[in-house]
């Protein structure tokens, strides 16, 4: 039987499906709810056909059960070009071809398809902590490629076995390094974007019902990264992230309004210094983009709608890096046209009519918008509401059940109900979802999806003047903390079973280490790449220089990952090669025996024995150490066996001034 086609061995087995498994576990929450049950019954079959010496199935039935796995694809994910579809059907197949992996030949080809899994993972995440994973991941296809090959113990976690393979991933590193500086790089990613690990994070959308931004709070994953000029960052209560801005409701739910047209730039702000920052904005798979209210002007790639919004013609599937410059305006002069004040008086007028009624008398009383405003703002302070982000299902006049039976909400909640109160009071008025706070995690401001929040923006118009957009923040007059905080200082209990002061604090330190980790590998863009070639004086334009340029770094990067192995070696054998010299020392004044040496250890011993018959057996025994020290593949105690093999050079040399030359 040829090695090929050699049954495998428990132990081939074993690290066969422990690859396979490791591969595909950081995608199977996005996988089909049938695939895990899948998994865990082709794994648990073929182990049983492996204890009791099964055949493989007929081809017939495995045929059918790929038929059935791929129609099954289709019904769940729908037939196409895309990345999940495509990702889908190597992991589905790459698992259910363990069903006929009973020979080597399949058995190399299911481990070479698990590099390509592994690789897979990469077109959603390349987040730090994720690459760990999967560098674990290669270790142990690898460990399985070498057990296959070179399978000589029966120990399942043979040490030795184990270091191999860590040596070999070792001498892969500076060339996985040489290939991620220089080879060419696309404008744009395959299939879109790597995100945070996992898929990319909606975080703030361009919808708000109640408890939609609650599911945020839950969530500690970042949603962008902010560093500021000199350092110089804004109080906690001035920092409104600014995200969608909602302009209609249908009495539940919350929704922007589509633009045509684009905001200018803020031509003049002498009145105050405006703050510059960079953004680093994680995937999201949505348009918009966040910085501090207002933004004197778009950075390139994106443009201002007319409600200031920052929005990106295309979707932002991977880290996004951008500068802006902002102004913490108390009013936005802004004209308003006839339409869309139209539309930010509008509510259902058939809904909600004890508020209605309430904010008609607030009318007739007050005389001026300020006033309703700030008696609003009174009213939410003094009354008994309550900052809760468990707080009871609301239905149908949900701004009537909010104020005047449950009394507990979130943010949008408030942000929902003050905006209905003041378009029933006459008042143009509107939603601004975005982010509000952050955390100063040492060289940047930290901004997590639970800083997610929701407040009002109203319109006050003015005689003979250009209006202004007014920023009220309502939550503030209910839990003045969540402002001046942030949006977890001022929770007490536990939002899960892991929230602890302690993870939260540790999840910020790694935080610090993924920030550095964006900047010089997951940010290594074309650009990056172009200037590093110009440092080297290459023209990146060029393919022969280019080609050339790699070949060399090849070159000289191949040698120089072969020095430790060199240096291993040496170290390992030196000692040897000196107690075998000792050994032909002994002869030395025997030039016709000594010079027998040259020619191998077992001609020399052979020759010895001829000289002298009484150091046969130690010789014989010197020949059986030296060579298993020198050849063997097991791990043996190197220390122990020098020391052996220096007795018995004694020994030998004992011999041989007792004994005359025969």
């Amino acid at each position: 039987m040829s090695r090929i086609t050699s049954q495998l061995s428990q132990k081939q087995l074993f690290w066969i499906v422990f690859a396979v498994l490791l591969a595909v576990l950081p995608q199977v929450y996005r996988l089909p709810m049938w695939f895990l049950p899948m998994t865990v019954v082709v794994v648990g079959y073929r182990f049983y056909a492996q204890l009791h010496q099964l055949k493989q199935a007929y081809n017939r039935i495995l045929t059918v059960i790929a038929i059935a796995a791929m129609i099954m694809i289709i019904y769940s994910q729908g037939i196409g070009l895309s990345r999940e579809f495509s990702v889908t059907i190597l992991i589905t197949m790459t698992v259910l071809k363990l069903l006929e992996t009973y020979t080597m030949r399949d058995a190399l080809l299911v481990v070479m398809l698990c590099y390509f899994v592994t690789m897979t993972r990469f077109l959603y995440s390349q987040d730090l902590l994720l690459v760990f994973y999967l560098l674990g991941s290669a270790f142990v296809t690898t460990h399985a490629l070498s057990v296959l090959n070179y399978e000589k113990t029966v120990q399942w976690f043979d040490t030795s076995q184990l270091r191999a393979t860590a040596g070999s991933l070792a001498l892969a590193v500076p060339f996985a390094a040489l290939f991620f500086l220089v080879f060419p790089r696309l404008g744009a990613p395959i299939w879109g974007s790597p995100d945070i690990f996992g898929e990319g994070k909606t975080g703030i959308s361009d919808t708000m019902s109640p408890g939609s931004i609650i599911e945020l709070f839950m969530d500690d994953s970042p949603a962008f990264r902010a560093t500021f000029q000199d350092n110089k960052i804004p109080p906690n209560n001035q920092l409104y992230w600014r995200g969608p801005v909602l302009w209609n409701f249908d009495g539940t739910t919350w929704s922007r309004k589509k633009h045509s047209k684009t905001r200018a730039r803020i031509q003049q702000y002498s009145e105050t210094e405006p703050y510059r920052y960079q953004i680093e904005l994680e995937s999201t798979g949505q348009n918009y983009m966040f910085g501090l209210d207002y933004v004197v002007n778009s950075p390139s790639g994106a443009f201002l709608l007319p409600d200031s919004i920052l929005y990106a013609p295309q979707k932002i599937n991977q880290l996004r890096h951008y500068e802006l410059e902002s102004l913490l305006l108390d009013r936005f002069y802004q004209p308003l046209t006839e339409s869309d004040r139209e539309l930010l008086l509008d509510y259902p007028a058939n809904q909600n009519l004890q508020t209605q009624q309430m904010m008609q008398n607030w009318q007739q009383q007050a005389q001026n918008p300020i006033e309703i405003i700030n008696r609003a703002l009174t009213w939410f302070n003094q009354e008994e509401f309550y900052y809760s982000y468990s707080p009871p299902p609301l239905s149908g006049d949900v701004i009537d059940q909010f104020i005047y039976e449950s009394k507990r909400g979130f943010c949008e909640h408030y942000a929902s109900s003050f905006t209905i109160m003041m378009r029933m009071a006459g008042i143009p008025a509107r939603v601004v979802t975005g982010y509000q706070g952050g955390i100063n995690n040492g060289e940047y401001l930290l901004v997590k999806q639970s800083d997610a929040h929701a407040w009002s923006e109203v319109y006050i118009e003015q005689e003979n003047q250009m209006g202004y957009w007014l920023r009220v923040d309502p939550t503030s007059m209910v839990a003045p903390e969540r402002v001046e905080r942030g949006s977890r200082q001022i929770m007490d209990e536990k939002r899960n079973l892991i929230d602890y002061d302690w993870i939260r604090n540790f999840k910020d330190s790694m935080d610090r280490y993924r920030y550095r980790w964006n900047q010089w590998v997951r940010d290594f863009n074309v650009s990056k790449q172009q200037a590093l070639f110009e440092i080297l004086g290459v023209d990146h334009r060029d393919g022969k220089t280019l080609a050339l340029m790699m070949a060399g770094i090849l070159l000289v990067t191949g040698i120089l990952s072969l020095i430790p192995i060199w240096w291993v070696k040496r170290r390992r054998f030196h000692a040897l090669q000196k107690i075998y010299l000792d050994l032909a020392k002994l002869v030395r004044k025997q030039p016709h025996l000594y010079q027998t040496h040259h020619q191998g250890i077992e001609t020399f011993i052979a020759n010895m024995q001829q000289h002298y018959p009484k150091a046969r057996s130690s010789l014989n025994h010197f020949l059986d150490t030296y060579l298993a020290a020198r050849y063997s593949k097991k791990g043996n105690d190197r220390q122990k066996t020098l020391n052996h093999l220096q007795q018995t050079l004694l020994k030998i040399k004992q011999v041989i001034k007792q004994q005359p030359l025969q």
